[in-house]
């Protein structure tokens, strides 16, 4: 799975008084540490009450830029859960506050997080539009560490579209500009697309060899999302080069750790992965029970790209059990989920296995 832009925590916001009562703003920036240490300790439901504790204290009339910033940390972590709508409500507050208060950085975060909810419904036009408006301000505003972030998110939407050159090119520029800023945090998320790439690509050594470097920036870090992600791309990585041991172990691991942050998306991809993994050791029966959970987890988050991956699979399994009718239909039904998304790539592979399908 791909990561964009996460619950990073800027600088404190300067503090005027003039915002909001002293005492609220101080109250409402240490309810929000507090919210963070939850999400590194996987409690995303404490963390979520504690990031509406930190709302409240600010109220609804506030004026101090930490609100825009707090709606978008709310609206990251309940992204990462799945609850994709919920999410978008508050990245669409966000921007308001933003816009209101004429806070450039703000608002250049907030398109990008937008940004992001149009690329997982599939909104090419959209994304675009959001990600190229959330560079212009961020230039405009001279915050370096977004434009890298917003490259990094054009890289994913090249990947999706299996422009590859295109990706590695953005994804260099981004993981260089971090990594000249000695900056960990987006340095792990850079090397987990890249790692993606790679193993898209099926360059399987140099996609584990990124993985494992941000797999120990987030490790170093107590990043448990990251850690989380990255761990079920190497199971992934590990199915590539035919090791189902190591690919099982780490599916597992992803697997149990998402359960623990109530994150249906990544138990979605887990179960997909361990999904396939019991069909290449022809435990057929299993393989079609796991993905019908991983149906159900990632029902409602709206990820376009994840439930076409799903059908790929579930074309993949009803080959594997002789029913090319069924495979047949999983394929073309994932052909138009893909190209909503823009994936060529898939797109062409799928019409491929699809014209080699007995009638």
């Amino acid at each position: 799975m791909e990561r964009a832009e996460q619950n990073s925590h800027s600088p404190r916001t300067p503090r005027t008084g003039k915002s909001v009562r002293g005492g609220d703003l101080e109250a409402a920036h240490v309810l929000v540490d507090k919210a963070r240490v939850a999400e590194q300790q996987e409690q995303s439901a404490l963390a979520l009450g504690l990031y509406d504790d930190a709302l409240t204290r600010l109220g609804d009339d506030c004026v101090d830029p930490f609100i825009a910033d707090v709606l978008r940390w709310k609206g990251t972590l309940l992204r990462e859960r799945g609850e994709t709508e919920a999410a978008y409500r508050c990245y669409t507050q966000s921007l308001e506050k933003a816009t209101l208060g004429g806070w450039k950085g703000q608002q250049a975060h907030a398109l990008n997080c937008l940004g992001t909810i149009a690329q997982r419904r599939g909104d090419q036009k959209e994304t675009e539009r959001l990600y190229a408006n959330a560079s212009k301000l961020a230039e405009e505003s001279g915050d370096a560490r977004l434009l890298g972030m917003i490259e990094q998110n054009r890289g994913v939407l090249a990947n999706t579209r299996g422009d590859y050159a295109s990706a590695a090119a953005f994804y260099s520029r981004s993981l260089g500009a971090f990594e000249m800023a000695s900056d960990s945090e987006p340095m792990s998320w850079v090397l987990n697309n890249l790692g993606i790439l790679h193993t898209r690509i099926k360059n399987f050594a140099e996609a584990r060899q990124h993985l494992e470097r941000g797999l120990a920036i987030a490790i170093n870090r107590n990043d448990a999302v990251v850690e989380n992600v990255i761990t079920l791309n190497l199971a992934e990585v590990w199915v590539g080069l035919g090791r189902l041991d190591l690919a099982d172990e780490f599916c597992i691991e992803a697997l149990e750790q998402a359960q623990r942050r109530v994150d249906h998306l990544t138990a979605a991809g887990a179960l997909k992965v361990r999904a396939a993994i019991e069909r290449q050791r022809g435990a057929l029966d299993k393989s079609i029970a796991t993905l019908r959970i991983a149906i159900y987890e990632a029902e409602g988050a709206e990820d376009r790209l994840l439930h076409a991956e799903l059908l790929r699979e579930l074309g993949e399994i009803s080959r594997a059990v002789g029913n090319p009718g069924a495979a047949r239909s999983a394929w073309r039904e994932a052909v138009d989920a893909f190209e909503i998304v823009g994936a060529s790539q898939d797109i062409a592979e799928l019409n491929a296995e699809l014209r080699a399908l007995p009638e």
